[in-house]
Formats: C-alpha cells, structure tokens, sequence
C-alpha cells in the first residue's frame, strides 16, 4: 500500500483472493461469480449503473448520491495448480470506504445472498463474452492454443455451454462459501487513501456479521 497524495484525486485499489487452477471443477463456477460482480465505469455503458439490475452495480452507482467509484471490475484469473479473484477500483479520495465496502460485501453476498435471476443473468453475459466476439483465427489459435496449455485438449463450445448451463445459485453459494467467506485476502494500492480500511478490517469483511 502506498500512500501518495500528490497523485491526483483518484485512488487505485485491489483486493484478491486466492482462488482456483484451469482444472478444478469449481473453475466455470469462479467464471460465473466473476460475472455476477461484472464491471463498471461511470462515463459508459448503454444502460447506466443507477438502474443496473447488477446488485454490485447499482448499490456503487447510487452510493453518496453521485456514486462512489469511477470505475471497477471483477477478475478472475486461473494458473496451473492455483488461482486469483478479486476486485479492482478506481475512485475518488474522499470514496475510498464506500467504494471497497461495496465490493467487499458484493463478494460476501455471493455466499449466502444469490438469486436464481443474478446467476441467470451472469450465465447469459458470460457466454455472450465467451462466444459473441467476432473473432480472427489468430485469435481462435490462441485461444485453442491456451486450452491445450491449461487441459490437455481443446474444450469445443458446446461442452462450455453445458458447463455453465449446469451451474444454479446453490452451487454459486457453495463455491463462494468455500473458497470465499473467512478467506486471507491480498491488497494493493495506490494514490490518496485517506479512508482505506486497515487490513484486520478487510480480512473481518470477508465473513458476515449477524449482530
């Protein structure tokens, strides 16, 4: 964490947990998750965040009444024998809390507090990420290329589709419960954090408080 006030008014921030290999068969479940957090910037989009369906989204969106991020993003990333899931935001000095409140608790609420509609949704924009860009074969090499790498064998977009089509909310809370809730957390950041949380503060956020 590096304190700089000087930077300008926007702080920079990341918060990762430690997540899943190419392999595990939780893997198309982090897939899932990393889209029902989704993404945001404030200045784009064609249906603006303070009536985004997105929990995560709307809630930043309408927060101090202007919102309290710039912009953020879920990430999910898979290595060999580990894994990485998180957040990242951009935001105004004087947001620092709100903004890292909201995400902290967006990932908490994929443990106890996801609806059959938000996994809908997430499965639809996950498979429309994964399967409507038009594509070069370049691009289709790679990605072959990276699937050989990661399984051992190309994975055709059929058996993808049925992957994520057999996830539901209870396999996102089971998932999210195990891997997510209580966790050891990483953090990082960057810029003017007058109102960044300690870190005995984040770790406390991961669980859920019922008093």
């Amino acid at each position: 964490i590096y304190r700089n006030d000087e930077m300008g008014p926007t702080a920079y921030i990341s918060v990762g947990f430690e997540g899943v290999p190419w392999k595990s068969p939780d893997a198309v479940t982090f897939m899932v998750m990393q889209a029902i957090i989704g993404s945001y910037k404030k200045t784009t989009g064609l249906v603006p965040g303070t009536i985004s369906g997105n929990r995560v989204v709307n809630a930043v969106a309408n927060k101090m009444q202007v919102g309290c991020a710039d912009e953020f993003e879920a990430f999910n990333i898979f290595y060999k024998d580990t894994g990485l899931f998180g957040f990242y935001i951009a935001c105004d000095e004087v947001a620092v809390e709100h903004a890292i409140g909201e995400l902290m608790f967006g990932c908490n609420l994929l443990s106890f507090s996801v609806t059959d509609e938000e996994v809908e949704r997430a499965k639809r924009e996950l498979k429309s990420a994964l399967f409507s860009a038009p594509t070069s074969a370049e691009a289709s090499c790679a990605e072959m290329g990276k699937q050989v790498l990661a399984y051992g064998r190309g994975i055709p977009p059929a058996e993808m589709m049925l992957r994520i089509e057999a996830v539901d909310a209870e396999e996102v809370k089971r998932v999210a419960y195990k891997y997510l809730n209580d966790a050891e957390i990483s953090t990082t950041a960057l810029g003017p954090l007058h109102g960044m949380p300690q870190y005995y503060d984040l770790r406390r956020a991961t669980g859920m408080h019922r008093y």
